[in-house]
């Protein structure tokens, strides 16, 4: 591999004075500050929803849970650094979703005498609140008195071994097979970490089993929005929480200060303000040397496409807790009947990547607003990479792929979304063209976004004299 050391000339007078920064910049100089933008984007922009409530009680467990927990926000990060588009759709759409539904909430809190904010909504949204029903909860009313007393809320559920969430009466027979494979698939996610406090609730059980299914809805539904319902935990979003309250699941809604919420996030506003430093930094770069008229990298514009989206995730999710460990429990007795239950199922969002636990993975509501919000984001980070268009390639054919490859990234993302909200308009569904497109257009997109990473970093290695030459940015303090 060829390497070139670069030598500079020493003052010959002493004192030395003040000496200034040689007018070049190294490969490495290059890299590291394009990675350092993606690192630290990537680990603080993430805000995930609040995880298993898992009681580590050896040494073991702990040691598996921390591993559980670290594990789980790599692989967020990963899906960051592959498709940043796809979580700023996500973000956005549950940002509309949640003013949507803090609406209902505040209308609800009022009447029950209780604060509630958008941040509160958002915390819902995030499996932050979940209902926690007794046993004796069948030898009660679904509805009390006014002078009855309210829900209880408590922060130290019951917990139940991981291990032994398979024993349960659904593997009995008159329980349909996919709350036993529920069951099977959350044992062996969550084997070994600790406890848990969600169990099977056998009322529960059997209204999931008479459960059914809308000729409008996809069969999914049972899978991913009904089989959570059936233990003794409910982790419900804002939507599913309004209605738990109009059908009187809870009898009001629970009094949280918004300070309670604040205190549970862990926010690190240290690594968000450098994170922010640094991508307004290589924006400041990239026009000086356009103005300069001095070439870039085709790194820095991958930097700024996938920065571009992080900033906008951080000001969507601005009010967002993170890190939260663990959920604000209510405390119900209610009976439930099969209209609330019903309806609770109905409203759950679509769980992203076919997460079958009890929490709350991941997820938002498909709708036409999301599609938009799609097309638009895919737009941003596709059309950020074409400002690369005319930067030199090591061939010809390199920047011909690039241009390709970026107008692929732009358009195909684009293109199943529409296909989507067509399908939608005129089928009343998103199953069968959202899969045909995902099989048809998937190996194109994924092709394209592994060659403009690739290319990004090869490319360095034929980079022209002038796209080493430094301008004064380089004097602004920043990470390199």
């Amino acid at each position: 591999m060829r390497s070139f050391q670069p030598n500079c000339t020493f003052p010959r007078t002493e004192p030395a004075g003040f000496i200034n920064n040689p007018n070049i910049r190294s490969t490495l100089d290059i890299v590291w500050s394009c990675t350092s933008i993606i690192i630290l984007s990537t680990w603080s922009v993430l805000h995930l929803t609040v995880p298993p409530d898992i009681q580590a009680k050896s040494k073991r467990q702990i040691i598996r849970k921390h591993l559980y927990l670290l594990q789980r926000k790599l692989s967020w990060m990963g899906i960051m650094l592959m498709f940043p588009e796809y979580l700023l759709a996500i973000g956005a759409s549950n940002l509309f979703a949640a003013i949507e539904n803090n609406r209902t909430l505040q209308k609800l809190a009022a009447d029950d005498g209780v604060p509630w904010s958008k941040t509160h909504t958002i915390q819902a949204d995030m499996g932050g609140v979940a209902l926690r029903f007794s046993e004796h909860s069948s030898t009660r009313n679904s509805i009390r008195g006014e002078g009855d007393k309210p829900d209880r809320q408590k922060d130290e559920p019951e917990a139940v071994d991981t291990d032994d969430i398979s024993r349960t009466p659904s593997q009995s027979d008159g329980f349909p097979k996919f709350l036993r494979d529920f069951q099977e698939s959350q044992r062996l996610h969550l084997q070994g970490l600790g406890e848990i406090p969600w169990t099977p609730f056998h009322r529960h059980m059997r209204l999931a089993a008479e459960y059914i299914r809308p000729a409008d809805k996809p069969g999914t539904t049972q899978a991913n929005h009904l089989a959570p319902l059936h233990g003794n935990i409910w982790v419900l979003d804002s939507k599913q929480l309004a209605l738990a309250r109009e059908h009187r699941v809870i009898q009001r809604l629970p009094c949280i200060r918004l300070e309670e919420i604040q205190d549970k996030s862990k926010t690190d506003g240290l690594v968000r303000s450098l994170a922010v430093i640094q991508v307004g930094w290589l924006i400041v770069q990239l026009l000086v040397r356009y103005v300069g008229h001095l070439p870039s990298s085709a790194l820095e514009f991958s930097t700024l496409a996938f920065s571009s989206c992080a900033i906008i995730i951080y000001m969507i999710e601005w009010n967002k807790s993170k890190d939260v460990a663990v959920p604000i429990y209510l405390d119900t007795d209610a009976v439930i009947s099969s209209a609330a239950f019903n309806a609770i199922a109905e409203a759950a969002p679509t769980i992203f990547l076919r997460s079958r636990h009890y929490y709350m993975p991941q997820s938002c509501h498909i709708d036409r607003l999301i599609v938009l919000i799609s097309i638009l984001s895919t737009t941003l980070f596709g059309g950020i990479h074409l400002f690369a268009w005319n930067i030199e390639f090591p061939t010809a054919a390199e920047q011909v792929l690039w241009r390709t490859a970026a107008i692929l990234v732009a358009v195909i993302p684009s293109v199943c979304a529409l296909l989507v909200l067509l399908e939608s308009l005129v089928l009343g569904t998103t199953d069968k063209l959202s899969r045909l497109s995902t099989y048809i257009f998937a190996p194109f997109y994924l092709s394209a976004r592994v060659f403009l990473i690739m290319e990004s970093f090869r490319s360095l290695y034929f980079l022209p004299h002038d796209a080493l030459i430094s301008t004064w940015v380089a004097y602004v303090p920043h990470i390199s």
